[in-house]
């Protein structure tokens, strides 16, 4: 064990995560200047090459993120998830509480297969133009919206990197997630946006029929529709790619599925949309920053550390799966409540994962199901935990929407962060109970 190293990693980190976690100072600096230290550092006093360096760069999630980038950008340029979007809103022909159920069952149901940062960039304005067509105030359904977007990102592997890193390391594909989290996420749903439907929504104001109908002579879904061919195959592209992802299982596979639909959206886009086009709307510096936190945290791993955190938490536990179990949904809920999810998976991945190896009969599931289960849910505790929570802050303020603010996000958040945490917490008891 390469104590000076481990320690030097760890500050890095640290510091990594302290400009990671904030939106006033760029991150992306900083994060290069950390990569050359840790890279330095590693082969002058860990003697370690700079090809066994690379090898703890997880590769086939920069692909995926790199990929996605593309898919998303061609399904929000040909208005695929406007037109569903817009399309749902029509449907609810104005009704205000079947509005909000609405959109909390598609924001919970489509942040398993989109990002989330994209469905808020989506949904917001149209939650926002909605509302003030029906003239009632829109904080509230932007609220659920972003409190069920971090209960639906529990639901499969590609609905955030955190899932994506988690399913790679313990072999979990959609499968694996439908059977294990499907349940937990209608449990954690459904009453949520029952208890905000009955003691937040109910209290305010409802619109009137005559602006109803204004609503619905506005609202057209065809509308959006700009070029029908595009529009048409890039539904098929988008929905083959989510089948083939279902169908693989894989999660090693799902980023060659995830890169060879980009090439075809790119094929398809040829004549009017080259790559050097849409080359500037790929978020670089999060791919970059990424390899390097698979760096800093795989070389923790390298050097000994998870090991020795994991035979300690081994030795407390004396091989008591509970315990187990509640140890990795408060240590993850924790450190995701105040910090940005993913760099929180990645560092405690290696850990969890030689904790997992060390206990003796220890069953792995409910153990995965409480680490995926707080680095998601837990982003609900506080709205910096959150990158999605503070996008919509940000949103709701450009909006001068009058009753969603900081204060009553964190109220709300945290209170329902809070029902979510016993929710997960019986649940992998149960789980734990039954099928040990």
């Amino acid at each position: 064990m390469n104590l000076p190293v481990i320690f030097l990693i760890l500050v890095l980190f640290a510091i990594l995560m302290a400009f990671f976690s904030q939106n006033k100072f760029d991150y992306f600096p900083i994060a290069l200047i950390i990569g050359a230290i840790a890279v330095v550092s590693i082969t002058s006093f860990g003697n370690l090459e700079e090809g066994e360096i690379l090898g703890f760069i997880n590769f086939n999630t920069l692909v995926f993120i790199f990929a996605m980038q593309i898919i998303i950008y061609f399904a929000t340029h040909d208005r695929v998830l406007e037109y569903l979007a817009i399309k749902l809103i029509h449907i609810t022909k104005g009704d205000n509480r079947l509005f909000f159920y609405v959109i909390c069952l598609f924001t919970g149901t489509m942040v398993a297969f989109i990002e989330d940062l994209t469905l808020s960039l989506l949904l917001v304005p149209l939650i926002y133009r909605t509302c003030r067509a029906l003239k009632i105030p829109a904080g509230t359904y932007i609220m659920g919206m972003t409190i069920t977007i971090n209960i639906g990102a529990i639901l499969t592997p590609v609905s955030s990197l955190k899932n994506l890193i988690i399913g790679e390391e313990f072999g979990w594909g959609f499968g694996e997630y439908l059977a294990n989290m499907g349940i937990l996420f209608l449990i954690s749903l459904i009453p949520t946006i029952f208890l905000m439907d009955r003691f937040i929504l109910k209290k305010e104001e409802k619109p009137t029929e005559e602006n109803k109908k204004i609503l619905i002579s506005m609202l057209d879904p065809k509308i959006v529709i700009e070029n029908k061919k595009y529009f048409t195959m890039t539904i098929i592209v988008v929905l083959a790619t989510f089948v083939l992802m279902i169908l693989v299982g894989d999660p090693a596979r799902v980023a060659l599925v995830a890169i060879i639909s980009a090439a075809i959206l790119l094929l398809i886009h040829y004549k009017d949309t080259s790559f050097s086009d849409i080359k500037n709307d790929i978020v670089w510096r999060i791919i970059i920053v990424f390899a390097v936190l698979f760096i800093l945290s795989n070389s923790l791993s390298h050097f000994g550390f998870s090991e020795l955190i994991s035979s300690g938490l081994v030795s407390l536990l004396n091989d008591n799966i509970y315990l187990a179990v509640l140890i990795t949904l408060g240590i993850s809920s924790l450190l995701s409540a105040f910090l940005a999810g993913t760099p929180v998976t990645i560092i405690l991945l290696p850990i969890f994962s030689t904790f997992i190896g060390f206990g003796e009969g220890f069953f792995p599931n409910p153990i995965i199901i409480a680490f995926i289960s707080g680095v998601n849910m837990a982003g609900n505790f506080l709205p910096q935990g959150s990158a999605c929570d503070l996008l919509t802050l940000t949103l709701a303020k450009k909006y001068k929407v009058v009753n969603l603010n900081y204060r009553r996000l964190l109220k709300n958040g945290a209170l329902f962060a809070t029902i979510h945490f016993i929710i997960i917490l019986g649940y992998t008891m149960l789980y734990t109970l039954i099928l040990s």
